[in-house]
């Protein structure tokens, strides 16, 4: 028989696959959130990787994958003090902070209820919480009751306090936010099928609301292929596409023009039933705010 301390010892000196104790464990905050003693486990937690999501959220994993979703911790969790009601908490390692936000962004609409968690915000309602921290998506529900609002919102603080990294979006979000009547809480980081097109992704869009249009605000990233790769790649791919002129492109699109125009690095573009005349001084807004994302102020 090997002895206890060399055994421990031959363990920790053994190869390991790579990545192998990641991909069981739990996520680390859930064993933060137990040390501070506010909040129990009252079951086991459970682990799903990109192969296994299905089997906890089966058609919404779709949804999930494309932002490089690494594992899913689900726990259900009571207060130490007051047993009786449980909360369903799960936390998605997601690829990046910037995918974090991206998924959350997919949660998130126009008209929710804000809970602050700065830098960054939430939504929250009676019996639900969502936010991101870092490359870290939560989602907290709990079952309608008398106490289930200050449940969600506690435990919300709670895990927000506890997670590495920002709640603040991505620089690109901030952008389309200060943007004339950008609708919030309709901005989007969409890593597929922008405005209904594939070529347009990965990106940022937001709905915009305005006296005399409405429509969507576009900003696409630099990708790696560079500037000449996308514009090749919007050339084939989006319909009825034409240069206007060396700084403005068009595309006749089912619910109206997206219009196109490089700004440094980045495309940006607004889309609807808009005209030349509306969409050039909205592009011209779009791209004084995102000349410090997009290079043009370098």
């Amino acid at each position: 028989m090997i002895p206890g301390f060399l055994l421990a010892a031959l363990l920790v000196l053994a190869p390991h696959a790579p990545g192998a104790f990641a991909a069981d464990a739990p996520h680390p905050a859930l064993a933060a959130l137990e040390a501070k003693g506010g909040w129990v486990a009252l079951e086991p937690s459970r682990t799903f990787g990109p192969d296994s999501l299905y089997e906890e959220i089966d058609g919404e994993a779709e949804l999930f994958l494309p932002y490089g979703m690494n594992r899913l911790t689900v726990a259900i969790v009571g207060r130490a003090a007051s047993p009786g009601g449980e909360v369903r908490l799960e936390l998605y390692r997601m690829a990046s902070p910037r995918d974090a936000f991206g998924i959350w962004s997919q949660h998130r609409f126009p008209d929710q209820e804000l809970l602050a968690l700065p830098p960054g915000d939430g939504v929250v309602s009676d019996i639900s919480a969502d936010f991101f921290r870092g490359d870290t998506f939560v989602r907290i529900r709990a079952r309608p009751g008398e106490r289930s609002r200050k449940d969600v919102t506690d435990l919300a603080a709670e895990v927000a306090a506890i997670l590495p990294g920002s709640g603040s979006p991505p620089e690109e979000a901030k952008v389309l936010a200060g943007l004339p009547g950008t609708v919030s809480g309709s901005i989007i980081y969409q890593k597929r099928a922008m405005l209904g097109y594939d070529c347009l992704a990965p990106g940022f869009e937001a709905r915009f609301s305005l006296p005399a249009s409405s429509g969507h605000y576009v900003l696409l990233p630099p990708i790696p292929g560079g500037s000449d790769a996308r514009a090749a790649l919007l050339a084939r791919e989006l319909p009825r596409y034409l240069d206007v002129s060396p700084l403005l492109a068009r595309s006749g699109m089912p619910f109206g023009t997206l219009w196109l125009s490089p700004a440094g690095d980045c495309v940006i573009g607004v889309a609807g039933k808009l005209t030349r005349d509306q969409a050039e001084p909205l592009l011209a807004s779009l791209a004084g705010r995102a000349g410090g994302v997009c290079g043009t102020s370098r």
